[in-house]
């Protein structure tokens, strides 16, 4: 997973990344095909563009984690999958049963058949995703709990809601 939003480094090899970063990004609006139209170039698309051309100084070592193996656990792609087909589906619920599918979005993700996250704890998401362990923390590939979660937020409020009901938990954590 390549992303400039989880670049992680020393002092030195940050200020170095960001100053060619920067160099690029203006050589990128000089130039009419890659700033003046609708998608125009973004920080993901330079960060990707130095990596893959080698043009990240040799004497700071760019090296790509696989994604739930390092630090960083970026779950954007995956969270918003997982949660637009969660609303598509409680909307569909919804529009069947009546009822106004406008807070689709608002209501838990199926924990299992019967099971909804009732905000008293445990997990929000659900285990059949293998993202979460059962006190809902995400997790890496192999179980243990991720130090950093990217793009949060694609799972729209559960996560938060979760967050926040845990709370005095994560104050009390070594």
């Amino acid at each position: 997973m390549l992303c400039s939003g989880t670049t992680i480094g020393t002092r030195s090899a940050m200020l170095e990344y960001l100053r060619v970063m920067h160099v690029e990004m203006d050589e990128w609006m000089k130039d009419p095909k890659c700033c003046c139209f609708k998608t125009n170039a973004d920080d993901q698309s330079i960060h990707k563009y130095l990596f893959y051309s080698g043009k990240l100084p040799v004497d700071h070592i760019a090296v790509a984690i696989p994604n739930r193996v390092g630090l960083v656990n970026t779950v954007g792609v995956h969270a918003s999958m997982i949660f637009d087909n969660h609303v598509a589906n409680q909307r569909k619920a919804l529009e069947a049963a009546g009822e106004k599918a406008d807070d689709a979005h608002m209501v838990a993700f199926d924990l299992s058949a019967d099971k909804r996250y009732d905000r008293n704890g445990g997990n929000w998401l659900g285990l059949h995703y293998g993202m979460t362990d059962e006190a809902g923390y995400l997790v890496n590939f192999d179980g243990t709990r991720s130090f950093v979660i990217h793009q949060m937020d694609r799972f729209g409020f559960h996560y938060m809601y979760w967050l926040y009901d845990n709370e005095e938990k994560f104050l009390d954590e070594d």
